[in-house]
């Protein structure tokens, strides 16, 4: 092991809808998902979807974007506190997502 192994980070479950689930951290190689300064709705969408299958990776494309809005946003919410994020970039793609189903 690395000098920095002890800082990897650890997987979290959580309940949704009294289901509960694992989610993984998010690694620095997968930042360049946020790295986009003005992204479409398009982009913003599939940035949620890279998002919740790098935390959830035995969830499927179909579960996926089937998922409805109170469970994304739920687990977006956990995603954020995980990572550490200010709901800086992640917030930011949560609640555009979240805009446009409704």
């Amino acid at each position: 092991m690395g000098a920095l192994s002890k800082f990897l980070g650890k997987p979290k479950e959580i309940v949704i809808k009294g289901e509960t689930i694992t989610i993984q951290p998010l690694k620095v190689k997968d930042m360049e998902l946020f790295s986009k300064k003005e992204p479409t709705d398009k982009e913003i969408q599939q940035m949620g979807r890279e998002i919740l299958k790098l935390s959830i990776p035995d969830a499927t494309a179909e579960e996926i974007d089937n998922l409805d809005m109170e469970s994304f946003v739920q687990i977006m919410d956990e995603v954020n506190k995980l990572n550490g994020f200010k709901d800086e970039r992640v917030g930011a793609i949560k609640d555009r997502i979240a805009k446009s189903k409704q």
